[in-house]
């Protein structure tokens, strides 16, 4: 009979113990922290654009840059620069196309919004989340 109770208990130990592992619980639910969006250099442009129409100039002056997942980084850098042509062809059309009230924008909503979904059509390696403009000057005469 204490034989047989001491088997029990050595079983019951040995089912007792199955259910316990080494790692931590918690630790399986937790995925890295995600990384912020990193800020890559498009470009600065400075062109003119004549609009016989209205016989008028305007002269475009800014620089560009986006936000690209760090995993896109350097893939993106590379394809930017390839493609460094097309895209300032691209920026000069959408900026040549802009009404006025679009470039007098304070926000350049609409403006940045076209830029953004053009350079995307762009680009194949990554997408940019975001365009941002600084230095914007515009002038007509």
């Amino acid at each position: 009979m204490v034989r047989l109770r001491a088997a029990s208990f050595v079983i019951l130990l040995l089912f007792a113990g199955c259910g316990a592992t080494d790692v931590d619980p918690t630790a399986q639910n937790q995925e890295k922290p995600a990384l912020p969006p990193q800020e890559i250099a498009i470009g600065d442009y400075a062109f003119r654009a004549y609009d016989p129409a209205a016989n008028t100039q305007t002269r475009f002056d800014f620089s560009l840059a986006g936000l690209v997942k760090p995993d896109d980084l350097e893939g993106l850098q590379i394809e930017l620069e390839k493609k460094k042509i097309r895209i300032r062809d691209r920026v000069m059309i959408v900026s040549r196309e802009s009404t006025i009230e679009e470039l007098e924008d304070p926000d350049l909503v609409m403006f940045r919004r076209r830029l953004l979904k053009e350079m995307n059509r762009l680009i194949e390696d990554g997408q940019l989340s975001d365009i941002y403009i600084s230095h914007f000057r515009v002038k007509t005469r």
